[in-house]
This record gives C-alpha cells, sequence and structure tokens, in this order.
C-alpha cells in the first residue's frame, strides 16, 4: 500500500506539472503575439518545450512520474525566465521609442518656436524701418512747416521800407476812426480806446 501511495502520488505532482507546462506553454503563446516579431521568434522554441513536456502518454506517466514532473517543471522554467526577459526586451524598447518620440517632439517644438523668433525678429526690425521712415518724413514736414511759417513772419524788406514810411505818413492823415478801422481790418486788438497817437504806434 505504501508503494503504490507514494506512486499515485509522483503520478498527481507528475499531473500538476503537465497542467502548468501546458498553461504556461499558452500563456506564453498569447504573450508571443504582444511582443515585437524578433522578440516572439525567440520564445517559439520555449514554448515547444513546454508543450512536449506537457505532451506525455499515460503510460510514461504511470511509469516514470518523477521524470515527467522534472521535465515539465523544467520546461515551465526555461519558458517563464525566456518570456521575463522578452516582454523586459519589449519594455524596454517601447521605452526608447517613446523617450525618442518625445525628443522628436521636443525638437520639432524647439524648430517651431526658433521660427517663431526669427519672424517675430524680422516684423520688428521691418517695423522699426517704417518707423525709422515715418519719423524722417515727420521731420521733413516740419523743417518745411517751420520754413514756410518763417516765411510768412518774415520782415519786410529794404525795398519796402519807403513803402511802409508813406504808410506812416499816411496814418497821421487819417481820422480816429479810419484808424480803428484800419487796426480791425489787420487785426489788431485791444485798439477801441487808444488814442491817435497810439493808434498809430499800434498800425505802424
Amino acid at each position: 500500500m505504501s508503494a503504490m501511495g507514494t506512486t499515485s502520488k509522483s503520478e498527481r505532482a507528475a499531473r500538476d506539472a503537465i497542467t502548468d507546462a501546458s498553461a504556461a506553454a499558452k500563456t506564453a503563446a498569447k504573450t508571443a503575439k504582444n511582443l515585437p516579431k524578433r522578440l516572439a521568434a525567440g520564445l517559439e522554441e520555449y514554448i515547444e518545450e513546454a508543450r512536449d513536456a506537457a505532451d506525455v502518454s499515460k503510460k510514461k506517466l504511470r511509469r516514470k512520474p518523477r521524470t515527467v514532473t522534472k521535465h515539465a517543471e523544467r520546461a515551465v522554467r526555461r519558458l517563464e525566465r525566456a518570456v521575463a526577459k522578452a516582454v523586459a526586451a519589449a519594455d524596454r524598447k517601447a521605452r526608447l521609442r517613446a523617450e525618442a518620440r518625445r525628443a522628436a517632439q521636443e525638437a520639432e517644438a524647439s524648430a517651431a518656436r526658433a521660427a517663431a523668433e526669427v519672424a517675430e525678429a524680422k516684423a520688428l526690425k521691418k517695423a522699426a524701418r517704417r518707423a525709422e521712415a515715418a519719423a524722417a518724413r515727420a521731420e521733413l514736414d516740419a523743417r518745411a512747416a517751420d520754413e514756410a511759417l518763417a516765411a510768412e513772419l518774415a520782415v519786410p524788406t529794404d525795398n519796402a521800407a519807403p513803402q511802409s514810411a508813406a504808410d506812416d505818413a499816411d496814418l497821421t492823415a487819417l481820422t480816429v476812426a479810419q484808424l480803428r478801422e484800419r487796426a480791425r481790418a489787420t487785426g489788431r486788438t485791444g485798439y477801441s480806446r487808444l488814442t491817435k497817437a497810439q493808434l498809430i504806434d499800434l498800425l505802424s
């Protein structure tokens, strides 16, 4: 009975190991579908090993349960290690790709900022040139206005001096009313209460 009990326990352990190997092979096959082709191809050997370990005849299971168990457990360990390495490699590759994408995006953003700064600098230079041209035109207009005003306010020339003297002589012949009228006509102010002499001085 003791020997039979031991054999039965070994067979149960072997069956459990076979089940684990089969499950590990199925799980690894699903995982491989989500991995890059090169990494997935590297798992095929270990998946097949686990499947072979799970594919045991009843005769072999009864005759060599411990060998079956050892083979299945070894296949599961090798498969799990291979899957872990493949997943880690895939994660590392994905991380590097993500970093490369971020770096490319940052480079693109930097290039866009640089282009915007260049465009802004060009616009500022253009605006500065326009402002300088406007300032130059304003300066010319101001000078022209000054010259026109100076021409309007220019004192009489020597040729006009005799005429001015004649005008002064004529003023004395005018009446106060006539002098006031001339003052009004020439745009003078404050003449209404002035005497004749004061009006002549004002109009001279």
